[in-house]
């Protein structure tokens, strides 16, 4: 939905933007948990993964060019459905359906097309909602003309002709911020050019979703899409901003800065009048390293006293060659309490300097935050990686970091919904040759499971895996390698913990983040209707954990599925996990469960 920056605090977007309205039910409505619990503010539309549609085996021709033989496409579909994905990212390559290069003029019997409309119609079968766009349109001319948007609406509207409903959300081209020469207004540009195709083409806006930016570098910011910045280039001049608030008797602030970790590098000011200034007497907190790669370092900062009388406050950026410096949440004091800036929209008596870049203004780079704020889509989307190969310790920091973005996009949009539609663990070192072999190791098998528990405790709506069976011959990142027979012996093993979150945490489930022990992530959840629950420990440590759990179950059986080094059951047949163990309980005044070391262990309950 698009709607002018005046407007659109005024608006809602609807929190079941996925479905369309009369073609695909909104998922169940869960259970609303009571004030003060520990529920999660999600609408929950499901764990899933990005699926390449062709076929990938021997054949006369290249491969990807060959249709599905029915063997092998039973074979797949018995794994996905065992899966049971609420949401599958199927990206579309152009010369699937235009080989001639000229739009308007398409060919929708090639075999890609065809293997695509044969999965997309067993989705619709299994009623599992598809996310889409298009890989290859990174040239910046044709990406931003009109001709580029008619295409992608070309394709959708064949979908909805074909009778694809389950096609709920067009995500135009993949990470437009990512060394493909754009800029958000390009994106933007590019948006709209979408907006009006698809109104010609009798299509809704609210399917465009986006802005499909890759966004792992927030783990450096903590999760802060609204910060200010004064990055490198800037860095030699200095950078003032000024607020303006009545009664002002303190505040407090959040920097980051990088690649030091030592020194002073702003100053704060205090006015009456906005003339005369005082300086304040600052005290802040020794560096903290953030957990990325290409770490930032966080420091509070407030007022050991502050003038009395003030009205303005004066942040100054002195000239820093080389280092970039960010200002992130501000708290304004009064005698009539504390106003927060968490995106930095506090009023202004003076326009930033030129060197900052924040959201609201030409040099953004928050393209997340900013297209929610301008209400370009009517869903966020972006793509969340893991550094844990790179770090060799389990991070901590996927919670906290999807909890502050989720937090200021559904501020920004009043409520929209937050997708991943790429997640997972980065290669080592943002390895250009994509080295995912670290995928094979039973390790992997309780990285996935733990990030997929800390994002449903962050807020999350939904997560897609990159990716389901792999993209490239050299590039073997999924649950199983579709170059490979699908026989039992080639799942990896993180099938097992992933396939166990999508089939029990299905869309509709309400959320629940009690407290954890250290090293041990826990979620409960309350599924949809009548269902039951489903509990699941992830324990990163050496030694087993014991958790308490408290929810109103009444007496409930449960199947216990066990991951561990010694103990993960499977049917010989398929590979599919086994339940370890059944057990009958209440846990109304609360009972304990048991996951081992470096495993995971969920509980739900038996159908």
């Amino acid at each position: 939905m698009h709607t002018p920056p005046h407007l659109r605090r005024a608006l809602i977007v609807p929190m079941a933007a996925l479905a369309l309205a009369g073609a695909v039910p909104a998922p169940p409505t869960p259970a609303r948990a009571a004030a003060g619990d520990d529920a999660v503010d999600s609408t929950w539309l499901g764990l899933g993964y990005n699926q390449d549609p062709l076929f990938r085996g021997s054949g006369d021709g290249s491969p990807g060019n060959d249709e599905w033989p029915g063997t092998e496409f039973g074979k797949l579909t018995e794994r996905t459905d065992y899966i049971s994905p609420g949401l599958v990212r199927i990206m579309v390559n152009r010369p699937w359906f235009n080989p001639s290069g000229t739009v308007g003029s398409y060919d929708w019997d090639t075999p890609q097309m065809k293997n695509v409309f044969r999965i997309l119609a067993h989705y619709k079968e299994q009623g599992t909602n598809v996310v889409t766009g298009m890989w290859g349109l990174n040239d910046r001319a044709f990406y931003t003309s009109p001709e580029a948007a008619t295409l992608q609406a070309d394709l959708v509207r064949t979908f909805r002709a074909k009778g694809y409903t389950n096609v709920v959300r067009y995500n135009g081209i993949n990470e437009p911020n990512n060394a493909k020469g754009l800029k958000y207004a390009d994106w933007v540009t590019a948006t709209a050019n979408l907006r009006t195709a698809f109104g010609r083409a009798g299509l809704s806006a609210d399917l465009i979703g986006g802005p499909d930016t890759a966004e792992a570098g927030i783990a450096a910011q903590e999760g802060d899409l609204g910060l200010q910045s004064v990055p490198v280039e800037a860095a030699g001049t200095e950078q003032n901003l000024v607020w303006k608030k009545a009664g002002l008797t303190g505040f407090s602030a959040r920097f980051y800065r990088t690649p030091d970790a030592d020194g002073v590098h702003w100053t704060f000011q205090a006015s009456k009048n906005g003339t005369q200034w005082t300086d304040v007497d600052l005290q802040q907190t020794p560096p903290v390293k953030t957990n990325a790669t290409t770490a930032w370092y966080r420091v509070d900062v407030s007022p050991r006293a502050f003038p009395g009388g003030s009205k303005y406050l004066r942040l100054t950026m002195p000239p820093r060659p080389g280092i970039e410096r960010a200002v992130s949440a501000v708290t304004l004091f009064t005698g009539g309490g504390a106003t927060t800036d968490p995106m930095n929209d506090l009023t202004r008596t003076d326009s930033h300097s030129a060197g900052w870049t924040y959201p609201g203004g030409s040099s953004t780079d928050d393209w997340w935050l900013q297209s929610a704020l301008d209400r370009e889509v009517a869903q966020s989307e972006a793509h969340f990686y893991v550094h844990e190969v790179d770090l060799g310790s389990p991070p901590d920091y996927p919670e906290g970091t999807l909890t502050e973005a989720v937090r200021q996009l559904k501020a920004a949009s009043d409520g929209g919904s937050v997708i991943l539609g790429e997640t997972g663990m980065k290669a080592p070192g943002d390895d250009p040759d994509k080295d995912y072999s670290f995928t094979g190791e039973y390790a992997h098998g309780v990285r996935m499971a733990d990030l997929a528990v800390q994002e449903a405790r962050a807020g999350v709506d939904g997560a897609m895996a990159w990716c389901l069976d792999g993209y490239d011959e050299d590039v073997q990142c999924g649950m199983w390698d579709h170059f490979q027979p699908l026989s039992p012996a080639t799942l990896r093993p993180w099938f097992y913990t992933w396939s166990l979150l999508c089939r029990y945490l299905p869309p509709g489930t309400r959320m629940y983040a009690p407290p954890q022990p250290a090293g041990v992530r826990v979620l409960k959840a309350k599924l949809p209707g009548t269902k039951g629950w489903t509990f699941v420990l992830v324990n990163r440590t050496t030694t087993a954990a014991r958790v308490s759990i408290t929810a109103p179950t009444g007496r409930i059986d449960l199947d216990k599925y066990v991951y561990s080094p010694d103990n993960a059951p499977t049917d010989p047949a398929t590979g599919f996990p086994k339940p370890a163990e059944h057990l009958s309980a209440t846990f109304d005044d609360g009972k304990e469960l048991s996951v081992g070391p470096n495993a995971v262990a969920v509980f739900t309950t038996t159908v």
